[in-house]
C-alpha cells in the first residue's frame, strides 16, 4: 500500500494548502506505508526547499518528469568545490569568484559558468548556468549527477531581449538521455529515444500507468484543477486505487462571496464534482461545509460519495502569555487581499478609536501590492499611523498570545488557520457571520462576537457594517472581566483541534 498525494505546486508563493500538506506529512511521518507527494511540473530548487521547510522530506517528493528516467532523487548531493575545479580545467578558465550563493568561473574577462549553491548547504550545488558572450545558453540541474538540462535561445519582444526555453533533456544515472521535452510555438512535446512522441497529457497518463496502482493504494487530490484533461486520465488510469480529495477552499460561491470566481461552483473543483461518482471520499474541514457540499451535490444531480470532516490543521499545544496581554490590542493575520476586507477592519478601528483612543491594531501579512498601497493610503489619510500598524509577513505562532482580540472581516474562511491559531492562544474573537471557519471558531457571547452580514454590504452600502464592527470593538474592551472569560472560552474551543485528535482521524481514514 502507498499514498500518492497530487500535487505539489511549482513557482507559487506558499499558501495555506502548502502548509496543510506539510502539516499532514508531519502527522503521517510514522505511518506504516509510504506517502509520496507528487510534482506534476518540474520543480526548482526553491520549490523543493520550500516543501522541505514545511515538513515534507526530499525522500517523500516525487517528480513526474524524473520518473521517466532512473534518477528519481530530488536531493542535491554533488560537491560544489569539486565541480568548480573540474569546470575550471575543462573550460580553461583563468579565475574563480565566490559571490553570494554562486561560484563564478571567468575566462577572458567574461563569466562563462556559474555554479548555484544550495541555500541550506552551500557545500552542495543544484545547478550550473552556462553563458556565451554574456547570454545564458544552458542550465544543468543536478541531484545525484546531472538530472536534466535546459537549453535557451535569445528572443526578442517589443519590451526587449529575453531568454526563451526551447528544449529540456532528462538524463539517467549513467548520463544517457532518458528523453527530451521540446517547445515549438505553443506546442509542447516529449520525445523518447525509441522514437515515441507524446503530449503532456499523454505523459501524465503514462505516469499514472507506471505507478501500477492497485486497490491497496490511495490517490489523494490536494489541489483542484481548471482542466478536465487532468481529471479524465486520473480516473481512467488510476487503476483500482481509492481516490480521495480535500476541499481546501469553498466549493460553491454566491455572487457576492468572492469576485475572483465567475461560476457558482469553484472552477478548481468543478471537474472533480462532475466525476464525483469516481471519488471514494471527499474530505472537508468543517461540518458546515460537509452539509452544504452534500446539499449541492444532490441539487445538481451529482453522485454523493463518503464525506469526512477532518480539520486541515491542528494545534500541537495551547499557548499562554508569559506576561500580560497588550491592553486594548487587536491583531489580524492574513494575505493582503481584497477578499479579506482589511479595509473594513481599518475603517472600523478608526471609528472605534474615536470612542476609545487606547485601541490599536497590528496587521500581519503580505500580498497584493496595489491593495496594500490602498490600505496604507487609507491609514495616512486618517492620520491613523500611530494605532494602525502594518507588521509585514512573519512567523506569528508565538505572537497571537500577546494580543487581547483577533479580528477578521474575510468574506469567507473554509477553515481559517489564523482563526484556529488565535483561539489556541486564547484571544477573544470578532468576525463576520459567514461560512465556515468563523462560525466554527467564534461563538457569540462565549468567546467574542459575530457581526451580522448582509450581501448588500459587499455590493452596495457598507456603512452599517462598519458601524456594527466599530461598536463591537469598543464593547469587547469595555468589560475586562468579560474579556477574560472570552479568553478562557477560546482555549476551551481550541482543545477540540489538537494534533493528536487529527492524526487519529487521518490514520483511521487512510487505514
Amino acid at each position: 500500500m502507498a499514498v500518492y498525494v497530487f500535487n505539489l505546486l511549482v513557482g507559487y508563493v506558499d499558501g495555506g494548502v502548502d502548509h496543510a500538506q506539510g502539516y499532514r506529512a508531519s502527522l503521517l511521518k510514522d505511518f506504516s506505508h509510504p506517502v509520496k507527494f507528487i510534482f506534476t511540473n518540474v520543480p526548482r530548487s526553491r520549490d523543493i526547499n520550500l516543501y522541505k521547510r514545511l515538513g515534507i522530506s526530499g525522500k517523500q517528493m516525487l517528480s513526474m518528469h524524473q520518473y521517466f528516467s532512473d534518477n528519481h532523487t530530488l536531493e542535491a548531493t554533488e560537491n560544489a568545490d569539486d565541480k568548480a575545479a573540474e569546470l575550471k580545467d575543462r573550460l580553461y578558465c583563468s579565475d574563480i569568484s565566490y559571490v553570494d550563493e554562486e561560484i563564478k568561473l571567468i575566462k577572458d574577462g567574461y563569466v562563462v559558468a556559474a555554479i548555484l549553491l544550495e541555500k541550506t548547504n552551500p557545500n552542495k550545488f543544484f545547478a550550473i548556468n552556462y553563458f556565451c558572450q554574456r547570454k545564458l545558453i544552458r542550465t544543468e540541474f543536478y541531484t545525484k549527477g546531472i538530472s536534466y538540462a535546459n537549453y535557451y535561445v535569445t528572443s526578442e519582444l517589443d519590451s526587449g531581449l529575453y531568454v526563451k526555453l526551447v528544449r529540456r533533456t532528462f538524463y539517467n544515472k549513467n548520463g544517457s538521455v532518458a528523453y527530451d521535452q521540446i517547445w515549438k510555438e505553443d506546442e509542447e512535446r516529449y520525445i523518447f529515444p525509441d522514437g515515441r512522441i507524446c503530449t503532456k497529457l499523454q505523459l501524465w497518463a503514462e505516469f499514472l500507468k507506471k505507478l501500477n496502482l492497485s486497490e491497496k493504494d490511495i490517490i489523494f487530490l490536494d489541489y483542484g484543477t481548471e482542466y478536465e484533461s487532468f481529471v479524465q486520465p486520473l480516473f481512467q488510469f488510476g487503476g483500482k486505487a481509492r481516490i480521495m480529495m480535500f476541499f481546501h477552499s469553498s466549493h460553491y460561491f454566491e455572487k457576492w462571496e468572492d469576485p475572483e470566481h465567475f461560476l457558482h461552483f469553484n472552477q478548481f473543483y468543478l471537474y472533480y464534482l462532475k466525476y464525483s461518482n469516481q471519488i471514494d471520499t471527499m474530505v472537508v474541514s468543517t461540518q458546515g461545509q460537509k452539509d452544504e457540499l452534500i446539499e449541492k451535490l444532490k441539487e445538481y444531480n451529482c453522485s454523493v460519495p463518503n464525506v469526512e470532516v477532518i480539520p486541515v490543521s491542528g494545534l500541537d499545544q495551547l499557548r499562554y502569555p508569559k506576561q500580560e496581554r497588550k491592553q486594548h490590542s487587536l491583531i489580524t493575520v492574513s494575505r493582503i487581499h481584497p477578499r479579506k476586507k482589511i479595509d473594513w477592519i481599518i475603517r472600523s478601528v478608526i471609528k472605534a478609536h474615536e470612542k476609545n483612543p487606547d485601541i490599536f491594531i497590528d496587521i500581519y501579512g503580505n500580498g497584493m501590492l496595489n491593495y496594500y498601497q490602498y490600505l496604507q493610503d487609507m491609514v495616512s489619510a486618517n492620520d491613523a499611523q500611530s494605532y494602525v500598524r502594518f507588521m509585514g509577513y512573519k512567523d506569528v505562532t508565538e505572537v497571537y498570545k500577546d494580543y487581547e482580540v483577533y479580528i477578521s472581516a474575510s468574506l469567507w474562511e473554509t477553515f481559517g488557520l489564523s482563526l484556529m491559531e488565535a483561539v489556541g492562544s486564547g484571544t477573544a474573537m470578532i468576525g463576520l457571520d459567514v461560512k465556515y471557519g468563523n462560525r466554527l471558531f467564534i461563538q457569540p457571547e462565549k468567546n467574542g462576537y459575530l457581526i451580522d452580514y448582509d450581501r448588500k454590504y459587499a455590493e452596495d452600502d457598507d456603512s452599517k457594517l462598519i458601524d456594527d464592527m466599530a461598536e463591537k470593538i469598543v464593547e469587547i474592551f469595555a468589560d475586562e472581566e468579560r474579556l477574560e472569560k472570552f479568553h478562557r472560552a477560546s482555549y476551551e474551543i481550541a482543545e477540540g483541534f489538537s494534533t493528536k485528535l487529527i492524526e487519529k482521524k487521518w490514520k483511521e481514514l487512510l487505514g
